[in-house]
Order: structure tokens, then sequence, then C-alpha cells
């Protein structure tokens, strides 16, 4: 009987708590019936998938769902609405965070925070642990993620990343070596299409580029260690037998590279290893 009298107290301080628009916190994911009834010592849940910082009522239907499945006798429903306690992340918090995280991902470069656009609050637990996921070399306006241990959400940050870029001083034909027509200058990353070179000794233009341009590893190419139509020495191998033949690339070569030759001799093209001295290696059996 005592029992029964608890029930239907809360219910009625619960429908209270209500018209006040008063919020119970609890500590867990999920609403227990011991959250909703104190008295009655029973855990089970009843809903589960709070976020921190994030609400559940429970209407005067779930309550009346409630009465009926555990056969609480003389109860009225109610309602009630619970909060998972939790720590919301100002737009300033986030900022702050989001600098210090730059730094330490890109400490040569000079990395601004524009805007944080946080359409909805974030929570975390109250020692105020998360994560901040950020897409790797890309800058302007992007998508950052935030992780509380519990769920991600998406927010839309503005960054502005400056670095020392190698710029063309002068249009480059294709084809033509680029360093000396290139100089460092600190450049907007959000304007740089494309991976910038770290040097650009050893380099062709892959394409005529107009003057001021920055130079990415799209428009350049390294310079080959032999053109096409050099003549060079075609070595066939076997076992300890090295045989010689005059060839002529029927493509630019690199050292360490496949490449094609045509034997002089036989007329017929063949692959084989471009290395250091103008000679192509064949493997034979």
């Amino acid at each position: 009987m005592l029992k029964r009298f608890l029930f239907v107290v809360f219910f009625s301080v619960s429908a209270l708590f209500t018209a006040n628009a008063a919020t119970l916190l609890i500590d867990s994911e999920c609403v227990t019936l011991k959250d909703i009834f104190p008295a009655i010592g029973i855990n089970d849940d009843i809903f589960c998938g709070l976020d921190y910082g994030q609400e559940k009522m429970i209407n005067r239907q779930m309550s009346m769902y409630i009465i009926n499945k555990y056969g609480i006798r003389g109860a009225q429903p109610g309602e009630v609405t619970f909060k998972r306690k939790g720590y919301v992340i100002t737009e300033e918090r986030l900022k702050e965070d989001l600098k210090n995280q730059l730094a330490v991902m890109y400490p040569d470069m000079d990395v601004e925070v524009d805007t944080v656009r946080m359409s909805r609050e974030f929570y975390t637990a109250e020692d105020q642990k998360y994560t901040i996921e950020i897409p790797v070399q890309r800058f302007g306006n992007i998508s950052v993620t935030l992780d509380n241990g519990f769920k991600k959400s998406n927010y839309s940050v503005s960054i502005t990343a400056f670095k020392d870029v190698y710029v063309t001083t002068a249009p480059v034909k294709k084809g033509e070596e680029i360093a000396d027509k290139v100089a460092l200058f600190r450049t907007d990353l959000s304007k740089v299409h494309g991976e910038p070179i770290d040097s650009p000794r050893g380099f062709i233009a892959r394409q005529n580029i107009s003057s001021a341009r920055p130079v990415t590893t799209s428009i350049v190419e390294k310079k080959p260690d032999a053109l096409k139509d050099t003549s060079v020495t075609i070595v066939y191998k076997s076992n300890n037998l090295e045989i010689f033949a005059s060839g002529v690339l029927q493509e630019d070569a690199y050292e360490g590279k496949i490449v094609r030759v045509e034997n002089t001799a036989s007329g017929k093209i063949i692959r084989g290893e471009y290395k250091q001295g103008r000679k192509v290696f064949v493997n034979i059996r």
C-alpha cells in the first residue's frame, strides 16, 4: 500500500515539474524506472541513447504504458523531462581548441581559425574531454568532427593557412625547367589547388604555366634522366652472360624505371630497366 501511495505522489510531482518547465538531471544515457519512480527501487531501462546534455520527455502516453506494464494501481499519468548531465562546449572554446590542434598539425604554417558555426549545442562529459577530427591539408570552409566518446557531430569552420610556397616569377613553357623561374612567397593555401612542391630542382613544366601561379605536383614533373630518341646500350642478361646491343629510347626514361626501347639491329621494341650510363637492362632466360 505504501508503494502505491508513493507512485501516485511521484506522478503528481512529475506533472508539476513539467508545468513549471523543470528538468531532472541524470548521470546515465538511460532513463530507468527508478528515475521515474524513486521509491520502487527497480532499475529497468525505460529509454536509452541519451547523449550528454540531451533531454527526453516521459509524456502522458508513455507514463500510462509504464503504469500498465508494471501494474501500478492508483497512479495517474503525468509528464517529466530528464536530461543527461554534460558540459557544453562553446564556440569560443572550440575555436581555441582548433587553433591549438592546428598548431601541432602544421608547425610550418600560420593557421587562423576565422569562424566557427555551431548550429546546435555540443556537450561532453563533465570532465570536458573530447576529440576533434580535422581533414588533412584542407583549408577554407571545411567540416570538422567532434567526438565526445558517445556520439560524433559535424560542424562548419573556416580556416585560413599561410605557407611559403614556390610561385612562378615568369611564364614557363611546357618542358622547360622551372628552377630559375620560381621563388618562395607566403601564400594562402586555400588558393592553392594541389600539393605544393618541396623543391623546384629537377622539375620541368608539364604544361605552359603562367606567371604568379603556385607550383604544384599536378603541373610539373621530374626531368627525365634521358629523353625519347636518345641512343642507349641494351644489355641482355642471362645468369652470368651479358650481350650488348644498340638501341633507341621510345619514351623519356628515368633511372630505375621500366622503359620501351628499340633494338636498332632487329627493329624490335622491348622493355627493360633504365640505369645510369644510358643503359637498358633486359633479363632473358
